[in-house]
């Protein structure tokens, strides 16, 4: 049975209102060291190098500003049951080393771990009953990356959750494109343009500025990751699994029954590229003809997956 809930975008997150944040915003990591040296340098504005980490800084911020936001929206949203902390709001006395789950990566962001390898990130994550929903937050202005990026978050959540239904809060800036080209599991929400300056000074003037203390959200709801009993899935165990079977071992040809089926389709989702070996460079002219860009003896060739679920090669 699909779980229903209405998720409309509230009035605080389409308009990134602030205000009610204190100064937690300046709690989470930035990776802004280069940025301040160009800002001392004063590089700039249109400055490449500036243009660049400026909006490097902004996509931070911006999933920042849009988790805080989120969280308080989840806390009074009657549907939703439980929604998981992350960055400041984790216990960070509580050390975990596990090698599976649902964890936090260094920078204290929700990932998947198999075998001490994160293989997935997820910008927030919270529950309605048997439902999951995974956020994605980005300022990015073309989407068709962000599209393909989201098959394989789905399907690593199917795996990991069997019982409960997979879906998706995609929250993007004004002048997004492709914002009707979302699978059907996927609700778009659209905010204003995020303007970092403010939060940015008081960074670069941390010496100075006494930010105030953190504040804190109680609420039932409020979880850590590793709280989270998930299926486990293991990446280089699978990977391996697929390529003996993907071939076969006398002709070492390629199982495209097998590589097509219903069986391994979810896994295929899940890896970016699958690697299956290579042809000459001969074999590569007669099949694509003259290809004057390669200068090598071998050509890799790896099999990766269209929005439509069809394949093809790239080499």
């Amino acid at each position: 049975m699909k779980t229903k809930i209405n998720l409309d975008i509230s009035k605080d997150v389409r308009n990134l209102d602030i205000s009610s944040l204190c100064d937690n915003l300046l709690y989470y990591e930035y990776n802004i060291r280069y940025l301040l040296s160009l800002i001392e340098k004063n590089t700039p504005k249109d400055d490449l190098h500036f243009i660049s980490s400026y909006n490097g800084f902004r996509g931070e911020l911006f999933e920042n500003v849009t988790y805080e936001l989120l969280m308080q929206y989840a806390i009074e949203h009657k549907d939703i049951t439980e929604f998981i902390l992350k960055g400041p709001h984790q216990n960070l006395r509580d050390k975990d080393n596990a090698k599976f789950g649902l964890l936090m990566d260094r920078k204290q962001q929700i990932v998947y771990k198999a075998g001490y390898k994160d293989v997935s990130e997820y910008d927030a994550m919270f529950f309605v009953g048997k439902c999951v929903y995974f956020v994605e937050a980005t300022i990015v202005v073309s989407t068709m990356g962000l599209r393909k990026r989201l098959r394989k978050k789905h399907a690593l959540l199917s795996l990991l959750f069997p019982d409960y239904e997979i879906k998706a809060l995609i929250i993007l800036s004004d002048g997004a494109t492709g914002i009707h080209k979302f699978p059907s599991f996927a609700t778009v929400w659209v905010t204003k343009t995020l303007d970092p300056s403010a939060i940015l000074e008081k960074l670069k003037n941390k010496d100075t500025y006494k930010k105030a203390k953190m504040l804190k959200y109680k609420s039932k709801k409020l979880i850590e990751a590793k709280s989270i009993k998930v299926n486990h899935f293991k990446y280089f165990d699978t990977l391996g699994w697929i390529y003996r079977k993907t071939l076969f071992k006398d002709t070492k040809m390629i199982n495209e029954k097998f590589f097509k089926s219903e069986k391994i389709n979810r896994y295929i989702e899940i890896f970016s590229k699958v690697y299956i070996g290579f042809i000459s460079f001969e074999v590569l002219e007669k099949l694509a003809g003259k290809l004057d860009f390669v200068s090598t003896n071998h050509v890799h060739v790896t099999i990766d997956k269209k929005d439509d679920g069809s394949f093809y090669v790239v080499f």
